[in-house]
Protein backbone atom coordinates (compact mmCIF):
# COMPACT_ATOMS: atom_id res chain seq x y z
CA UNK A 1 0.00 0.00 0.00
CA UNK A 2 3.20 2.16 -0.13
CA UNK A 3 1.96 5.72 -1.64
CA UNK A 4 -1.16 4.39 -1.55
CA UNK A 5 -2.24 8.28 -1.87
CA UNK A 6 0.08 10.04 -4.80
CA UNK A 7 1.18 6.51 -6.85
CA UNK A 8 -2.16 5.75 -7.80
CA UNK A 9 -3.44 9.57 -9.14
CA UNK A 10 -2.52 9.68 -13.16
CA UNK A 11 -0.22 12.76 -12.52
CA UNK A 12 0.70 12.16 -9.38
CA UNK A 13 4.55 12.37 -9.46
CA UNK A 14 3.93 15.83 -11.23
CA UNK A 15 2.41 17.21 -7.91
CA UNK A 16 5.04 16.13 -5.98
CA UNK A 17 8.12 16.87 -7.68
CA UNK A 18 7.14 20.11 -9.87
CA UNK A 19 8.70 20.94 -13.38
CA UNK A 20 11.59 19.23 -13.24
CA UNK A 21 9.93 15.49 -13.23
CA UNK A 22 7.86 16.98 -15.81
CA UNK A 23 10.67 18.28 -18.21
CA UNK A 24 12.36 15.53 -17.79
CA UNK A 25 9.59 13.34 -18.85
CA UNK A 26 9.05 14.83 -21.60
CA UNK A 27 12.89 15.03 -22.27
CA UNK A 28 12.92 11.18 -22.48
CA UNK A 29 9.74 10.90 -24.74
CA UNK A 30 11.57 13.25 -27.41
CA UNK A 31 14.37 10.65 -27.12
CA UNK A 32 12.63 7.39 -27.81
CA UNK A 33 10.85 9.33 -30.39
CA UNK A 34 14.06 10.42 -32.42
CA UNK A 35 15.37 7.12 -31.47
CA UNK A 36 12.50 5.26 -33.01
CA UNK A 37 12.26 7.36 -36.11
CA UNK A 38 16.12 6.60 -36.51
CA UNK A 39 15.70 3.25 -36.67
CA UNK A 40 12.62 3.36 -38.62
CA UNK A 41 14.75 4.88 -41.48
CA UNK A 42 17.60 2.60 -41.27
CA UNK A 43 14.97 -0.08 -41.57
CA UNK A 44 14.00 1.34 -44.77
CA UNK A 45 17.31 1.78 -46.15
CA UNK A 46 18.40 -1.56 -45.24
CA UNK A 47 15.11 -2.64 -46.64
CA UNK A 48 14.86 -1.30 -50.12
CA UNK A 49 18.78 -0.24 -51.12
CA UNK A 50 20.67 -3.18 -49.91
CA UNK A 51 20.29 -6.87 -51.28
CA UNK A 52 18.86 -8.45 -48.32
CA UNK A 53 16.15 -11.00 -49.25
CA UNK A 54 14.52 -11.63 -45.69
CA UNK A 55 11.54 -9.58 -44.06
CA UNK A 56 13.76 -7.20 -42.89
CA UNK A 57 10.40 -5.39 -42.74
CA UNK A 58 9.62 -6.89 -39.10
CA UNK A 59 12.14 -4.56 -37.24
CA UNK A 60 9.38 -1.82 -37.81
CA UNK A 61 7.79 -4.03 -34.48
CA UNK A 62 10.90 -2.17 -32.66
CA UNK A 63 9.92 0.98 -33.87
CA UNK A 64 6.88 0.76 -32.35
CA UNK A 65 8.28 -0.86 -29.41
CA UNK A 66 10.69 1.88 -28.85
CA UNK A 67 7.97 4.52 -29.70
CA UNK A 68 4.89 3.30 -28.03
CA UNK A 69 5.82 3.09 -24.61
CA UNK A 70 5.00 6.36 -23.71
CA UNK A 71 1.80 7.15 -26.62
CA UNK A 72 -1.78 7.32 -26.54
CA UNK A 73 -3.82 4.82 -28.79
CA UNK A 74 -3.94 8.23 -31.63
CA UNK A 75 -0.34 8.15 -32.14
CA UNK A 76 0.13 4.40 -32.13
CA UNK A 77 -1.76 3.95 -34.80
CA UNK A 78 -0.29 6.56 -36.37
CA UNK A 79 2.97 5.20 -35.70
CA UNK A 80 1.92 1.83 -36.59
CA UNK A 81 0.33 3.07 -40.18
CA UNK A 82 3.67 4.89 -40.66
CA UNK A 83 5.78 1.72 -40.65
CA UNK A 84 3.28 -0.17 -42.60
CA UNK A 85 3.99 2.62 -45.08
CA UNK A 86 7.36 2.28 -45.15
CA UNK A 87 7.06 -1.36 -45.34
CA UNK A 88 5.37 -0.92 -48.64
CA UNK A 89 7.15 1.53 -50.24
CA UNK A 90 10.16 -0.91 -49.94
CA UNK A 91 8.26 -3.28 -51.79
CA UNK A 92 7.63 -0.96 -54.49
CA UNK A 93 10.73 0.10 -54.69
CA UNK A 94 12.17 -2.96 -54.65
CA UNK A 95 10.09 -5.44 -56.73
CA UNK A 96 8.39 -3.06 -58.61
CA UNK A 97 8.86 -4.63 -61.90
CA UNK A 98 9.04 -8.18 -61.54
CA UNK A 99 7.71 -9.17 -57.60
CA UNK A 100 7.76 -12.69 -56.54
CA UNK A 101 6.18 -14.76 -54.57
CA UNK A 102 8.57 -15.21 -51.89
CA UNK A 103 8.83 -11.43 -51.96
CA UNK A 104 4.78 -11.01 -51.62
CA UNK A 105 4.55 -13.30 -48.65
CA UNK A 106 7.98 -11.89 -46.72
CA UNK A 107 5.44 -8.65 -47.02
CA UNK A 108 2.60 -9.99 -45.73
CA UNK A 109 4.56 -11.40 -43.05
CA UNK A 110 5.84 -7.81 -42.30
CA UNK A 111 2.65 -6.36 -41.97
CA UNK A 112 1.06 -8.89 -40.24
CA UNK A 113 4.28 -8.04 -37.29
CA UNK A 114 3.27 -5.02 -37.68
CA UNK A 115 -0.19 -5.63 -37.00
CA UNK A 116 0.31 -7.68 -34.20
CA UNK A 117 2.38 -5.26 -32.24
CA UNK A 118 0.08 -2.57 -32.79
CA UNK A 119 -2.74 -4.90 -31.57
CA UNK A 120 -0.35 -5.60 -28.37
CA UNK A 121 0.19 -2.51 -27.57
CA UNK A 122 -3.17 -1.37 -27.91
CA UNK A 123 -4.30 -3.96 -25.74
CA UNK A 124 -1.17 -2.94 -23.48
CA UNK A 125 -2.92 1.09 -23.02
CA UNK A 126 -6.42 -0.40 -22.45
CA UNK A 127 -4.80 -2.51 -19.22
CA UNK A 128 -3.04 0.41 -18.55
CA UNK A 129 -5.86 3.35 -18.57
CA UNK A 130 -8.27 -0.03 -16.46
CA UNK A 131 -5.11 0.23 -13.90
CA UNK A 132 -5.06 4.11 -13.41
CA UNK A 133 -8.87 4.06 -12.97
CA UNK A 134 -8.72 1.37 -10.04
CA UNK A 135 -5.46 2.66 -8.70
CA UNK A 136 -7.37 6.45 -8.61
CA UNK A 137 -10.59 4.81 -6.99
CA UNK A 138 -8.49 3.14 -4.63
CA UNK A 139 -6.89 6.25 -3.92
CA UNK A 140 -10.23 8.41 -3.24
CA UNK A 141 -11.60 5.40 -1.63
CA UNK A 142 -8.99 4.95 0.76
CA UNK A 143 -8.72 8.71 1.42
CA UNK A 144 -12.13 8.89 1.96
CA UNK A 145 -12.50 6.64 4.47
CA UNK A 146 -14.19 7.47 7.97
CA UNK A 147 -11.17 5.57 9.53
CA UNK A 148 -7.83 6.30 8.85
CA UNK A 149 -5.34 3.69 7.52
CA UNK A 150 -1.51 4.08 7.63
CA UNK A 151 1.39 1.67 6.65
CA UNK A 152 4.31 0.31 9.10
CA UNK A 153 7.13 -1.69 8.33
CA UNK A 154 7.31 -3.83 10.82
CA UNK A 155 10.56 -5.48 9.25
CA UNK A 156 13.03 -4.32 11.87
CA UNK A 157 10.60 -6.14 14.14
CA UNK A 158 10.52 -9.27 12.82
CA UNK A 159 14.21 -9.12 12.49
CA UNK A 160 14.74 -8.38 16.22
CA UNK A 161 12.51 -11.13 16.96
CA UNK A 162 14.81 -13.78 14.77
CA UNK A 163 17.59 -12.48 16.64
CA UNK A 164 16.23 -13.58 19.91
CA UNK A 165 15.41 -16.67 18.64
CA UNK A 166 18.87 -17.66 17.71
CA UNK A 167 20.13 -15.96 21.00
CA UNK A 168 18.19 -18.87 23.16
CA UNK A 169 14.89 -16.58 23.92
CA UNK A 170 12.12 -19.08 24.23
CA UNK A 171 9.85 -17.05 26.33
CA UNK A 172 9.39 -13.77 24.56
CA UNK A 173 6.59 -12.44 26.74
CA UNK A 174 8.45 -12.81 29.54
CA UNK A 175 11.78 -11.11 27.98
CA UNK A 176 9.85 -8.43 27.16
CA UNK A 177 8.42 -7.71 30.26
CA UNK A 178 11.94 -7.81 31.76
CA UNK A 179 13.23 -5.73 29.09
CA UNK A 180 11.17 -2.61 28.45
CA UNK A 181 14.11 -0.54 26.42
CA UNK A 182 13.90 -3.11 24.29
CA UNK A 183 10.51 -2.74 23.68
CA UNK A 184 11.19 1.31 23.27
CA UNK A 185 14.17 0.68 21.37
CA UNK A 186 12.09 -1.68 18.13
CA UNK A 187 9.39 1.09 19.03
CA UNK A 188 11.34 4.09 17.52
CA UNK A 189 12.45 2.16 14.71
CA UNK A 190 9.56 0.89 13.02
CA UNK A 191 8.25 3.03 9.90
CA UNK A 192 5.16 4.33 9.23
CA UNK A 193 5.59 4.43 5.07
CA UNK A 194 2.27 6.18 4.62
CA UNK A 195 -1.19 7.47 5.81
CA UNK A 196 -4.55 8.73 4.05
CA UNK A 197 -6.17 11.88 4.47
CA UNK A 198 -8.05 10.73 7.20
CA UNK A 199 -5.17 9.72 9.48
CA UNK A 200 -3.68 13.17 8.63
CA UNK A 201 -6.56 15.18 9.35
CA UNK A 202 -6.78 13.03 12.83
CA UNK A 203 -3.19 13.87 14.01
CA UNK A 204 -3.18 17.31 12.50
CA UNK A 205 -0.53 17.05 10.57
CA UNK A 206 -1.58 19.47 6.90
CA UNK A 207 0.85 17.03 4.32
CA UNK A 208 2.44 13.42 4.28
CA UNK A 209 5.73 14.97 3.67
CA UNK A 210 5.14 16.59 7.15
CA UNK A 211 4.01 12.74 8.87
CA UNK A 212 5.61 11.04 11.71
CA UNK A 213 8.23 8.71 10.27
CA UNK A 214 8.21 6.58 13.42
CA UNK A 215 5.93 4.85 15.32
CA UNK A 216 7.55 6.46 18.26
CA UNK A 217 7.14 9.68 16.88
CA UNK A 218 3.36 9.44 18.26
CA UNK A 219 3.35 6.65 21.11
CA UNK A 220 3.82 8.16 24.61
CA UNK A 221 6.16 6.36 26.44
CA UNK A 222 3.73 4.67 28.67
CA UNK A 223 2.05 2.68 25.75
CA UNK A 224 1.94 -0.87 26.70
CA UNK A 225 0.29 -1.92 23.32
CA UNK A 226 3.70 -2.19 21.58
CA UNK A 227 4.85 -4.59 23.48
CA UNK A 228 1.82 -7.30 22.88
CA UNK A 229 2.34 -6.14 18.96
CA UNK A 230 5.37 -7.55 18.76
CA UNK A 231 3.97 -10.77 20.44
CA UNK A 232 1.58 -10.93 18.18
CA UNK A 233 4.30 -10.30 15.10
CA UNK A 234 6.00 -13.45 16.35
CA UNK A 235 3.03 -15.29 16.36
CA UNK A 236 1.75 -13.97 12.94
CA UNK A 237 -1.72 -13.80 14.50
CA UNK A 238 -4.54 -13.48 11.30
CA UNK A 239 -5.73 -10.10 13.79
CA UNK A 240 -4.12 -7.93 15.73
CA UNK A 241 -6.39 -5.07 17.97
CA UNK A 242 -5.37 -3.03 20.54
CA UNK A 243 -6.94 -0.14 22.63
CA UNK A 244 -3.80 2.88 23.45
CA UNK A 245 -3.11 6.37 22.80
CA UNK A 246 -1.77 8.35 20.04
CA UNK A 247 -0.24 12.01 20.36
CA UNK A 248 -1.42 14.84 17.83
CA UNK A 249 0.95 17.00 16.36
CA UNK A 250 -0.10 19.11 19.34
CA UNK A 251 0.54 16.64 21.83
CA UNK A 252 -2.43 16.69 22.89
CA UNK A 253 -3.97 12.33 23.34
CA UNK A 254 -5.95 10.72 21.32
CA UNK A 255 -7.82 7.96 22.61
CA UNK A 256 -7.53 4.78 19.67
CA UNK A 257 -8.04 1.37 18.21
CA UNK A 258 -5.51 0.01 15.93
CA UNK A 259 -5.81 -3.22 14.17
CA UNK A 260 -4.31 -4.93 11.05
CA UNK A 261 -3.27 -8.11 10.24
CA UNK A 262 0.22 -10.43 10.76
CA UNK A 263 -1.50 -13.83 8.94
CA UNK A 264 1.86 -15.84 7.68
CA UNK A 265 2.23 -14.43 3.97
CA UNK A 266 1.59 -10.74 4.96
CA UNK A 267 4.58 -8.72 3.95
CA UNK A 268 5.86 -6.98 6.95
CA UNK A 269 7.28 -4.23 5.14
CA UNK A 270 4.03 -2.71 4.20
CA UNK A 271 1.41 -3.31 6.96
CA UNK A 272 -1.62 -1.72 6.52
CA UNK A 273 -3.25 -0.80 9.77
CA UNK A 274 -6.83 0.53 10.99
CA UNK A 275 -6.97 3.39 13.21
CA UNK A 276 -10.34 4.21 14.87
CA UNK A 277 -10.09 7.89 16.30
CA UNK A 278 -12.48 6.84 19.88
CA UNK A 279 -12.40 10.07 22.10
CA UNK A 280 -16.64 10.30 20.76
CA UNK A 281 -17.15 6.62 22.46
CA UNK A 282 -15.52 7.58 25.84
CA UNK A 283 -16.86 10.74 25.96
CA UNK A 284 -20.28 9.24 25.88
CA UNK A 285 -18.72 6.16 28.14
CA UNK A 286 -18.11 8.85 30.63
CA UNK A 287 -21.20 10.82 30.04
CA UNK A 288 -23.41 7.22 30.59
CA UNK A 289 -20.96 6.33 33.53
CA UNK A 290 -21.95 9.83 35.49
CA UNK A 291 -25.57 9.57 34.60
CA UNK A 292 -25.53 5.58 36.21
CA UNK A 293 -24.30 7.37 39.52
CA UNK A 294 -26.79 9.96 39.00
CA UNK A 295 -29.73 7.86 38.55
CA UNK A 296 -28.72 5.61 41.41
CA UNK A 297 -28.41 8.90 43.80
CA UNK A 298 -31.70 9.19 42.60
CA UNK A 299 -33.06 6.10 42.60
CA UNK A 300 -31.81 5.93 46.83
CA UNK A 301 -33.25 8.75 47.06
CA UNK A 302 -36.88 7.71 46.03
CA UNK A 303 -36.89 4.85 48.07
CA UNK A 304 -36.28 6.65 50.93
CA UNK A 305 -38.93 8.82 49.72
CA UNK A 306 -41.29 6.00 48.85
CA UNK A 307 -40.55 4.31 52.72
CA UNK A 308 -41.21 7.45 54.83
CA UNK A 309 -43.98 7.96 52.63
CA UNK A 310 -45.03 4.53 53.43
CA UNK A 311 -44.34 5.25 57.21
CA UNK A 312 -46.16 7.78 57.21
CA UNK A 313 -49.21 6.84 55.61
CA UNK A 314 -49.69 3.53 57.34
CA UNK A 315 -49.27 5.40 61.10
CA UNK A 316 -51.57 8.19 60.11
CA UNK A 317 -54.28 5.60 62.02
CA UNK A 318 -52.17 4.49 64.57
CA UNK A 319 -51.54 8.23 65.78
CA UNK A 320 -55.04 8.88 65.38
CA UNK A 321 -55.99 6.08 67.92
CA UNK A 322 -53.26 7.70 70.63
CA UNK A 323 -55.13 11.12 69.87
CA UNK A 324 -58.47 9.30 70.50
CA UNK A 325 -57.31 7.67 74.07
CA UNK A 326 -55.13 10.83 74.74
CA UNK A 327 -58.45 13.15 74.26
CA UNK A 328 -60.39 10.51 76.30
CA UNK A 329 -58.57 10.34 79.23
CA UNK A 330 -58.29 14.18 79.14
CA UNK A 331 -62.30 14.03 79.21
CA UNK A 332 -62.30 12.15 82.12
CA UNK A 333 -59.83 14.18 84.15
CA UNK A 334 -61.50 17.37 83.59
CA UNK A 335 -64.19 16.59 84.87
CA UNK A 336 -65.65 17.52 88.49
CA UNK A 337 -65.19 14.13 89.56
CA UNK A 338 -62.22 12.52 87.75
CA UNK A 339 -63.26 8.97 86.64
CA UNK A 340 -60.02 7.14 87.57
CA UNK A 341 -61.25 3.90 85.98
CA UNK A 342 -61.99 5.44 82.88
CA UNK A 343 -58.82 7.21 82.59
CA UNK A 344 -56.76 4.05 83.69
CA UNK A 345 -58.53 2.22 80.62
CA UNK A 346 -58.13 5.17 77.88
CA UNK A 347 -53.96 5.42 78.62
CA UNK A 348 -53.69 1.10 79.08
CA UNK A 349 -55.59 1.85 75.35
CA UNK A 350 -53.01 4.82 74.65
CA UNK A 351 -50.33 2.55 75.31
CA UNK A 352 -51.18 -0.24 73.28
CA UNK A 353 -51.56 2.76 70.17
CA UNK A 354 -47.97 3.51 70.82
CA UNK A 355 -46.79 0.61 70.77
CA UNK A 356 -48.42 -0.32 67.45
CA UNK A 357 -47.39 2.68 66.08
CA UNK A 358 -43.60 1.38 66.44
CA UNK A 359 -44.81 -2.05 65.14
CA UNK A 360 -45.88 -0.21 61.77
CA UNK A 361 -43.07 1.77 61.50
CA UNK A 362 -41.03 -1.55 61.88
CA UNK A 363 -43.13 -3.56 59.70
CA UNK A 364 -43.36 -1.01 57.04
CA UNK A 365 -39.53 -0.52 57.19
CA UNK A 366 -38.90 -4.74 56.83
CA UNK A 367 -41.73 -4.61 53.80
CA UNK A 368 -39.90 -2.05 51.62
CA UNK A 369 -36.07 -3.25 52.54
CA UNK A 370 -37.54 -6.90 51.37
CA UNK A 371 -37.86 -8.43 54.78
CA UNK A 372 -40.16 -11.45 55.27
CA UNK A 373 -41.75 -10.27 58.75
CA UNK A 374 -42.70 -12.31 61.37
CA UNK A 375 -44.48 -15.27 59.74
CA UNK A 376 -46.36 -17.55 62.17
CA UNK A 377 -50.05 -19.12 61.68
CA UNK A 378 -52.66 -16.99 63.02
CA UNK A 379 -56.45 -17.49 63.27
CA UNK A 380 -57.53 -15.40 60.23
CA UNK A 381 -61.52 -15.26 61.90
CA UNK A 382 -59.63 -13.44 65.18
CA UNK A 383 -57.30 -11.59 63.18
CA UNK A 384 -60.11 -9.88 62.14
CA UNK A 385 -61.90 -9.40 65.18
CA UNK A 386 -59.19 -7.54 66.43
CA UNK A 387 -58.57 -5.52 63.14
CA UNK A 388 -62.44 -4.41 63.82
CA UNK A 389 -61.68 -3.58 67.12
CA UNK A 390 -59.25 -0.98 66.37
CA UNK A 391 -60.96 0.46 63.55
CA UNK A 392 -64.62 0.66 65.50
CA UNK A 393 -63.95 4.19 66.83
CA UNK A 394 -63.58 5.16 62.92
CA UNK A 395 -66.36 3.48 61.75
CA UNK A 396 -68.44 4.82 64.62
CA UNK A 397 -66.80 8.27 63.73
CA UNK A 398 -68.18 8.48 60.60
CA UNK A 399 -71.11 6.69 61.19
CA UNK A 400 -70.13 3.61 59.31
CA UNK A 401 -71.02 0.06 60.32
CA UNK A 402 -69.37 -3.37 58.52
CA UNK A 403 -72.02 -6.38 58.60
CA UNK A 404 -69.67 -9.33 59.15
CA UNK A 405 -70.38 -13.29 58.24
CA UNK A 406 -69.37 -16.01 60.23
CA UNK A 407 -65.99 -16.30 59.72
CA UNK A 408 -65.01 -19.24 61.21
CA UNK A 409 -61.04 -19.78 62.04
CA UNK A 410 -59.36 -21.08 59.03
CA UNK A 411 -55.83 -20.67 59.64
CA UNK A 412 -53.10 -18.98 57.65
CA UNK A 413 -49.38 -18.29 58.02
CA UNK A 414 -48.33 -14.93 58.23
CA UNK A 415 -47.51 -11.51 59.98
CA UNK A 416 -50.00 -10.34 62.00
CA UNK A 417 -49.45 -6.74 61.88
CA UNK A 418 -49.15 -7.12 58.62
CA UNK A 419 -51.92 -8.49 57.67
CA UNK A 420 -53.90 -6.10 60.20
CA UNK A 421 -53.09 -3.42 58.29
CA UNK A 422 -54.02 -5.04 55.26
CA UNK A 423 -57.83 -4.80 56.18
CA UNK A 424 -57.33 -1.52 57.98
CA UNK A 425 -56.31 -0.10 54.32
CA UNK A 426 -58.91 -1.21 52.63
CA UNK A 427 -61.84 -0.55 54.84
CA UNK A 428 -60.23 3.00 55.44
CA UNK A 429 -60.20 2.97 51.23
CA UNK A 430 -63.84 1.96 51.24
CA UNK A 431 -64.54 4.51 54.60
CA UNK A 432 -63.19 7.65 52.44
CA UNK A 433 -64.87 6.47 49.56
CA UNK A 434 -68.44 6.38 50.55
CA UNK A 435 -67.69 9.75 52.44
CA UNK A 436 -66.39 11.88 49.42
CA UNK A 437 -69.36 10.67 47.69
CA UNK A 438 -71.59 11.68 50.28
CA UNK A 439 -73.42 8.71 50.83
CA UNK A 440 -75.69 8.62 53.48
CA UNK A 441 -75.85 5.11 54.74
CA UNK A 442 -72.17 4.12 54.81
CA UNK A 443 -71.89 0.11 55.11
CA UNK A 444 -69.37 -2.76 54.67
CA UNK A 445 -69.85 -6.42 54.08
CA UNK A 446 -67.25 -8.66 55.45
CA UNK A 447 -67.24 -12.19 54.63
CA UNK A 448 -64.60 -15.18 54.50
CA UNK A 449 -64.75 -18.60 52.55
CA UNK A 450 -62.25 -21.16 52.74
CA UNK A 451 -61.74 -24.20 50.75
CA UNK A 452 -59.25 -26.98 50.75
CA UNK A 453 -56.04 -25.09 50.23
CA UNK A 454 -56.85 -21.07 50.45
CA UNK A 455 -58.99 -19.11 51.65
CA UNK A 456 -61.09 -16.46 49.90
CA UNK A 457 -61.31 -12.57 52.17
CA UNK A 458 -64.35 -10.38 50.45
CA UNK A 459 -65.25 -6.85 51.58
CA UNK A 460 -67.51 -4.96 49.81
CA UNK A 461 -68.97 -1.09 50.42
CA UNK A 462 -71.66 0.94 48.97
CA UNK A 463 -70.06 3.47 47.87
CA UNK A 464 -69.31 4.77 44.15
CA UNK A 465 -67.02 2.09 43.01
CA UNK A 466 -63.73 2.21 41.08
CA UNK A 467 -63.14 5.28 39.01
CA UNK A 468 -62.45 4.82 35.47
CA UNK A 469 -59.20 7.65 35.67
CA UNK A 470 -57.06 5.06 37.29
CA UNK A 471 -56.16 1.82 34.96
CA UNK A 472 -53.95 0.28 37.73
CA UNK A 473 -55.40 1.14 41.18
CA UNK A 474 -52.19 -0.88 42.68
CA UNK A 475 -49.75 1.17 40.95
CA UNK A 476 -47.53 3.90 43.34
CA UNK A 477 -48.80 6.81 43.49
CA UNK A 478 -51.79 5.78 42.06
CA UNK A 479 -54.69 8.41 43.49
CA UNK A 480 -57.90 10.12 42.53
CA UNK A 481 -58.36 11.42 46.23
CA UNK A 482 -57.57 15.04 46.92
CA UNK A 483 -53.90 15.23 48.59
CA UNK A 484 -53.84 11.33 48.25
CA UNK A 485 -50.19 9.90 48.11
CA UNK A 486 -51.48 7.25 46.16
CA UNK A 487 -49.40 4.18 48.45
CA UNK A 488 -51.92 2.36 50.34
CA UNK A 489 -53.10 0.29 47.86
CA UNK A 490 -49.63 -0.08 46.87
CA UNK A 491 -48.70 -1.58 50.25
CA UNK A 492 -51.89 -3.75 50.51
CA UNK A 493 -50.47 -5.29 47.19
CA UNK A 494 -46.52 -5.95 48.72
CA UNK A 495 -48.25 -7.04 52.31
CA UNK A 496 -50.68 -9.63 50.22
CA UNK A 497 -47.36 -10.75 47.82
CA UNK A 498 -45.45 -11.20 50.68
CA UNK A 499 -47.73 -13.63 51.63
CA UNK A 500 -47.58 -15.64 48.48
CA UNK A 501 -51.38 -14.48 47.97
CA UNK A 502 -53.65 -12.13 45.12
CA UNK A 503 -55.39 -9.11 45.71
CA UNK A 504 -57.94 -7.83 42.85
CA UNK A 505 -60.52 -4.78 43.01
CA UNK A 506 -63.24 -4.38 40.80
CA UNK A 507 -67.26 -3.19 41.28
CA UNK A 508 -69.75 -4.99 42.49
CA UNK A 509 -72.66 -6.16 40.24
CA UNK A 510 -75.20 -4.29 42.16
CA UNK A 511 -72.42 -1.34 43.12
CA UNK A 512 -69.77 -0.39 44.74
CA UNK A 513 -66.58 -1.84 44.93
CA UNK A 514 -64.95 -5.26 45.86
CA UNK A 515 -62.19 -6.14 47.10
CA UNK A 516 -61.26 -10.27 47.27
CA UNK A 517 -57.96 -10.91 49.02
CA UNK A 518 -56.99 -14.85 48.74
CA UNK A 519 -54.48 -16.42 50.88
CA UNK A 520 -52.98 -20.14 50.85
CA UNK A 521 -53.96 -22.02 54.08
CA UNK A 522 -51.15 -22.98 56.72
CA UNK A 523 -50.60 -26.67 55.91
Amino acid sequence: MSDFGDRARGGGSVALSGGTQLGAGLDGTRLRALAASLLALGIFWIDSFTSFHSAIATLYAVVLLLAGARLDRRQLIGWSLACAALTLTSFVIVHRDAPTTEAALRLVVSLAANAVTTALLLHRIVLDQRVAREERRYATMTDTLAIAIWEHDFSCVDAAIQGLRASGVSDLRAYLRAHPEFVAQLRRQVRITDVNQTALDMMGVPSKAAFFRRLGDFLPETDASFADCIVAIDERRPMFQAETQVLAADGSPIDIIVAFSLAPGTCLAHVPGSILDIRQRKRLETTVERTRIELERVQRTAAIGAMSASIAHEINQPISAVQSYADSAARWLARPEPDLAEVRLSLAGLNQAVANVHAVIQRVRSLVGGSQGEMRPLPLGSLVADTLAIAARDLDAHGARIHVAPLGEPTVVGDRILLKHLLLNLITNALQAMEAAGIADKRMDLTLHANDDHVLLLLRDYGPGLSDAIAEPFDTFATTKPGGMGLGLSICRSIVELHDGRIALSNHPDGGALAAIELPLAA
